[in-house]
């Protein structure tokens, strides 16, 4: 197991095709809705699967045993100076928030010493979402795509 985290009751490790599920049983439903209008028709397990398979990198964090979130990078281009980041989260999320904000903060410095841009779409509805986004720098730069139920808004987090 490659682990790149470990202290107290936290873990962060790189994620493999089993966590999908797990995770996918515990998102929260904000998170739910968020796929469900980004790619309908799709289950979610099916789409973090994809989303693990399709990543250059990907990682689970979890807190005492339980999925708290499933993120990764996945480049335009092998060798590419973008990739698309992506983020999705289970509901003991709450119980580490300040935690998670700081891990955040290390995966992103540590992605832009790799990539000069990450970006990715965000549901317009989802407001601890855009929050968390502008929390750690990220920028919205007018650019949206509709679906039937959802507004996506597109960000960028980009190389200082």
């Amino acid at each position: 197991m490659f682990i790149l985290y470990q202290k107290n009751n936290l873990l962060l490790r790189r994620a493999y095709l089993p966590d999908a599920l797990r995770l996918a049983r515990v998102l929260r439903w904000k998170d739910k809705a968020e796929l469900t209008a980004s790619h309908p028709g799709k289950e979610p397990e099916y789409l973090l699967k994809h989303f693990i398979t399709q990543s250059s990198s990907s990682f689970i964090l979890e807190y005492c045993g339980e999925p708290v979130a499933l993120f990764g990078l996945a480049p335009d281009v092998w060798m590419g100076r973008r990739a698309c980041v992506w983020l999705l989260t289970g509901r003991e999320l709450g119980r580490i928030s300040k935690t998670f904000v700081r891990l955040a903060r290390r995966f992103l410095a540590a992605a832009l010493a790799q990539y000069d841009e990450l970006y990715n779409f965000a549901d317009g509805r989802y407001e601890e979402a855009l929050r968390f986004i502008r929390r750690l720098g990220g920028r919205f730069d007018g650019v949206s795509f509709d679906t039937p139920s959802a507004r996506f808004l597109r960000f960028t987090f980009r190389r200082k």
